[in-house]
């Protein structure tokens, strides 16, 4: 009977992985790019974890759960955790193969909190705003103390960053400390561990580590190694998980989005697209715009975080743009009206969506599209139905894709067309729309059937090696061979 352990690393970068490899400094995940195998794995558009683990564990796109990306306001966010976890119970790999009594030992997924009943145990810590200790089911006060989920503090100050750093050490270390005493306790068929704190080093110390940033620092940096030696300290985690348990294991190491560096800049896409549009801007919004000029080049823009995030959950900063366009073709007018999706902060992956859906408006979108290419704005864009591949019909939030180049989306119909992103000295690393999937069998029996993985493929790939089938018709495929 095929048995499987399976890693979970949030934001682990491909780019990472290869130059730690590359140093010779590697046992962990060398071992896979040297005896086992390895393909970029595609995340959700936008990006975002709130997205892509929903779909690795169930197979689904989130448009199954109704999903969006992350919201800004905490209070939304902490009832959208309850909703995912709700559409989660009895869809996950985990759920299915409890059915089939296979037996699991679930660690840390997020999402998740409080744990459900499974044919094992699970184990989950509280995020994404929950508050609560580590709890089990069925219930164990051994596992109490151990501090997991997503928590963590915002560095802002100096002194800060280290204290942040280290507690990430720590979170992590709780994480897989339980998983290896919970693993050591039985024999199971399905293991899974799932970390979170690489995701957030990257957003916080990205600036610190990548000297193509404008903000890196080319004298006193204390933080020039800090993603690699976190990829060093998770390399030599991996190292002994698969000392225990690669010879009797299928051992998966995946993330669910790569990283890189966040835009630089904020452009009014809207502007872009309607040069000759009349704008009309109070007292208000001048200072507003005159004041993150002011913060950007103070570099005080941790001191004002604060200010800036109460600024965005009271909607005064990102928020849906709306115009509107005449195309005239064979003598009749055509009203094509365009929107942005609104997403959370200033990100470069944006949705663009039609209210009307006529030929001619979708011609229009794709102008849209290359125009924003041509001026250098975007460096690529899809259809939803180009991107995902879906094996159903579904209603997308967006009509057309669009990755911007450099830039983020100034997400406001009273905004300057360009302004910094004054955000960037806090979170300096976003989002990347690939990770890597790791594979390691014992017998090498294991094969690929594609050269590109999708988050929504690992739950039916495992399910199908483990020769069970879910309840629910999945958006993803069977990717992995066994023969």
């Amino acid at each position: 009977m095929v048995k499987f352990l399976i890693i979970g690393i949030d934001g682990l970068e491909p780019t990472f992985v290869k130059r730690l490899i590359e140093s010779g400094k590697s046992r962990g995940f060398s071992f896979f790019f040297e005896s086992g195998l390895h393909v970029p794995l595609k995340s959700t558009f936008p990006p975002d974890t709130l997205l892509a683990w929903p779909s690795i564990y169930t197979g689904l796109l989130p448009y199954r759960f109704g999903l969006r990306p992350e919201p800004e306001n905490p209070i939304v966010l902490r009832f959208e955790n309850l909703r995912i976890r709700k559409e989660l119970i009895g869809k996950t790999f985990w759920d299915i193969a409890s059915k089939y009594n296979r037996k699991v030992c679930i660690v840390n997924p997020i999402f998740a909190y409080p744990p459900w009943k499974v044919n094992g145990i699970m184990v989950s810590g509280p995020s994404f705003g929950l508050k609560g200790p580590t709890l089990s089911e069925p219930p164990r006060i051994d596992v109490y103390p151990y501090q997991i989920g997503t928590y963590g503090s915002t560095p802002l100050l100096p002194h800060e960053y280290h204290k942040a750093y280290s507690e990430a050490i720590e979170q992590s270390k709780e994480v897989f400390h339980l998983a290896h005493k919970l693993f050591n306790e039985d024999s199971y068929d399905l293991m899974f561990v799932a970390d979170y704190t690489l995701d957030r080093i990257e957003h916080y110390y990205w600036r610190f580590s990548d000297p193509e940033d404008p903000l890196y620092s080319k004298f006193i940096n204390f933080f020039k190694n800090a993603i690699i030696d976190y990829y060093k300290y998770l390399d030599f985690i991996l190292y002994m998980l698969l000392k225990k348990y690669s010879s009797e294991y299928i051992v998966i190491v995946l993330g669910d989005h790569g990283h890189a560096r966040r835009p630089i800049k904020l452009i009014s896409v809207d502007k872009v697209l309607n040069p000759n549009s009349k704008n009309s801007y109070s007292p208000l919004d001048v200072l507003r715009h005159l004041g993150m000029l002011l913060i950007h080049y103070a570099g005080v823009d941790n001191i004002l975080y604060w200010f800036i995030k109460r600024a965005q959950e009271k909607g005064l900063i990102g928020r849906i743009l709306l115009k509107e366009k005449e195309i005239h073709e064979d003598s009749n007018s055509h009203l094509c009206r365009i929107k942005s999706v609104k997403e959370f902060g200033f990100k470069e992956y944006i949705g663009l969506k039609l209210e009307i859906r006529e030929k001619i408006c979708y011609d229009f979108l794709l102008k849209v599209a290359k125009l924003l290419i041509t001026k250098g704005l975007a460096e690529e864009y899809n259809m939803p139905i180009e991107y995902y591949e879906p094996r159903y019909s579904y209603v997308y939030p967006a009509d057309l894709f669009v990755k911007l180049k450099e830039y983020g989306n100034l997400q406001t119909d009273k905004s300057f067309l360009l302004l910094h992103n004054f955000t960037r000295r806090i979170i300096s690393g976003g989002h990347g729309l690939y990770s890597l999937f790791l594979i390691y069998e014992p017998n090498k029996k294991v094969r690929l059937k594609s050269s590109t993985i999708r988050v929504q493929d690992i739950a039916p790939s495992v399910l199908h090696l483990m020769s069970l089938k879910g309840d629910h018709y999945f958006d993803g495929t069977d990717v992995i061979s066994y023969e």
